[in-house]
């Protein structure tokens, strides 16, 4: 097996990314469960941390890098006619901060740390996704934006939600491509396997085919690199090493906007 391909899992497994991706498409399931490689508690995750390329980030002070990076969705929903809106794993609550007022904002995040920001100018509530008393509030926009790939039971969570939004309503949902084109080169060196907390992997596949059988209807999707901060001149020189850490790329993140 290439060890360039190798993971040990906290249970001592061998993983390999290519191969389990490339598994998804024989198998027709729709993502790779990986167990926890990390047992980490809620308030921690927003603890400064050291990125994958080693440099050190207290996120919490990145409020106007990570707006910036999501202009795409920001604009969308700028769009929409204000209602309703739910924000899951909402962090500090930027994407909500950054809408228009007329919004009805709500939030489900599990880290004291970041909701007492967003508490500020949203309703928050201080629970996982599935402790959350949320399923009978229904809502025209839900936004879970790099969450599903951190859940035990996404599949569940996606239906549940699916039933939490109303008719006409959206969906934006962000999560990982682990069969992008940086996942194939790299292996598992592939950045966002990076986190720990990333147990639930889809490719690209994998999550149009669910996303479409349990009733969502896509209206995009969105690859964000270009217009990030993450797209640099040196971001595309370390992509002519296949070693180390891969670097931001066009196609690791993927942006569905779906309605019911």
């Amino acid at each position: 097996m290439d060890p360039h391909n190798t993971l040990k899992t906290i249970d001592d497994t061998p993983f390999n990314l290519p191969m389990a991706m490339a598994n998804l498409y024989k198998t027709m399931d729709y993502f790779v469960a990986l167990p926890p490689r990390t047992h980490q508690e809620p308030d921690t995750y927003w603890d400064p941390k050291v990125d994958p390329d080693g440099q050190s980030r207290n996120r919490l002070k990145e409020a106007q890098t990570y707006v910036s990076n999501i202009r795409e969705e920001l604009k969308f929903i700028g769009r929409l006619t204000p209602g309703k809106v739910l924000d899951i794993g909402c962090g500090p609550g930027w994407l909500l901060s950054a809408i228009d007022p007329a919004w009805d904002k709500y939030g489900v995040e599990p880290s004291r740390t970041a909701g007492s920001i967003t508490a500020t100018h949203a309703n928050i509530e201080i629970a996982n996704l599935e402790d959350a008393d949320i399923q009978s509030k229904p809502f025209d926009l839900i936004v879970m934006y790099h969450v599903v790939e951190h859940l035990q039971n996404p599949v569940d969570a996606l239906k549940a939600i699916r039933s939490m939004i109303l008719p006409k309503g959206h969906m934006i949902l962000g999560t990982p491509d682990f069969d992008s084109g940086a996942a194939r080169r790299y292996g598992t060196n592939y950045r966002l396997l990076h986190d720990p907390t990333h147990i639930s992997l889809f490719s690209n596949d994998s999550m149009h085919r669910l996303l479409r059988d349990i009733g969502f209807k896509i209206q995009k999707v969105e690859y964000p690199f270009f217009d990030t901060s993450y797209f640099t001149r040196q971001t595309l020189l370390n992509l002519l090493s296949p070693q180390g850490i891969s670097p931001p790329f066009y196609g690791n993140f993927m942006t569905f906007y779906c309605t019911v």
